[in-house]
């Protein structure tokens, strides 16, 4: 006899504290390609001071806020080379190159207006080796 768990935590959800949500949301659709899944106000006279972004099945909640905190949150990445390039093309505000690191990781970062931090990475062990190589294609 199994003792099966009767739940299953399905996606984490950061939480960045933004100090102008529409700045933000714009900067995270054009430059990180992200949709935006949905946005609150308070009444249609109010401007947003909640939204969700979405890419692939990660999500992104941005909250606007006075009292602002720098918040980090870490994204796994199929692909992460083509993705770098992408966000490099869209001019992302991009904080540390990417690069291999020892923990068998290839990792780049990215800061919002706010300063808020995000890693994309992939597991080294994930990505094909280029024909020849001995190691995941190289940066």
């Amino acid at each position: 006899m199994t003792n099966e768990p009767r739940f299953k935590l399905e996606v984490v959800a950061p939480i960045f504290p933004v100090t102008d949500v529409r700045r933000a949301i714009t900067y995270y659709a054009e430059a990180l390609m992200f949709d935006i899944g949905f946005e609150w106000a308070d009444s249609a006279s109010e401007p947003i001071r909640y939204a969700v972004l979405q890419n692939g099945n990660t999500e992104l909640h941005l909250t606007e806020t006075d009292v602002w905190r720098e918040t980090t949150a870490y994204f796994f990445v199929d692909g992460v080379r083509a993705y770098y390039d992408a966000v490099l093309e869209k001019e992302a505000r991009i904080t540390c190159e990417i690069k291999d690191h020892p923990w068998e990781m290839r990792e780049f970062e990215v800061a919002d207006p706010d300063g808020n931090r995000i890693v994309f990475g992939e597991h080294l062990s994930r990505i094909v080796p280029a024909a020849g190589a001995t190691r995941p294609d190289t940066i």
